[in-house]
């Protein structure tokens, strides 16, 4: 009986730690996304005639193309303050450490309010509010400063005439990078709270 419940206890804690590796490739698969994301832009502008991307908001700040030329007048001031781009680059940092140790990490019980989970839900769930905001954020400061500055919409057409010959039709677009955002925030957010129907074991410490 002892070497039955030996084997049996081995293949549970086998089927358990497959379980857990299931659970870490989502958080992996989430993190790539979010890396792919990270380094497209989220927003921009093709001036007719002048070309496409000439204007490009990226997690780290706004870029502007130099055949802008004349253009330029209206992005004046635009730019973010020094400390954003480093700030960025550190949050980026965070969510990355935050999903290893989130995927890693032993059972450890938090309780916030009445709500109660584990270390890992609240390192992966996090991070997925966390990008969520940023791109929320993100997109109220494109559509306020854009329309302020530009006259331009956050999606949609408009004119900047300065004179001839400075006379185009812009056209802004929110970009494939910034809805995987979204993809990656709903990935990390239901792998966190279905976390341990992925793994299925409570008692295993893990």
């Amino acid at each position: 009986m002892d070497v039955i419940e030996t084997k049996t206890k081995a293949i549970e804690q086998k089927g358990t730690m497959n379980r857990v590796w299931i659970f870490r490739f989502l958080v992996l698969v989430a993190a790539v996304l979010l890396l792919v994301s990270w380094f497209q832009p989220w927003w921009a502008i093709d001036i007719e005639g002048f070309g496409e991307n000439m204007v490009q908001i990226r997690p780290w700040g706004l870029e502007m193309e130099q055949r802008m030329g004349g253009f330029a007048i209206f992005l004046k001031g635009a730019d973010m303050p020094a400390w954003f781009a480093p700030s960025m680059w550190v949050f980026l940092g965070l969510c990355m450490l935050a999903l290893l140790v989130g995927a890693f990490v032993k059972s450890i019980n938090l309780r916030l309010g009445k709500i109660k989970m584990s270390l890992s839900q609240f390192l992966v769930g996090g991070v997925g509010l966390a990008y969520l905001a940023a791109g929320i954020v993100m997109a109220v400061y494109a559509s306020t400063r854009m329309k302020a500055m530009m006259d331009v919409p956050l999606v949609g057409t408009a004119i900047i005439d300065l004179g001839d010959p400075l006379i185009a039709n812009v056209y802004s677009r929110l970009t494939p990078g910034y809805y995987l955002i979204y993809v990656v925030a709903i990935m990390l957010l239901l792998t966190a709270i279905f976390r341990d129907k992925i793994i299925r074991e409570s008692n295993t410490g893990i």
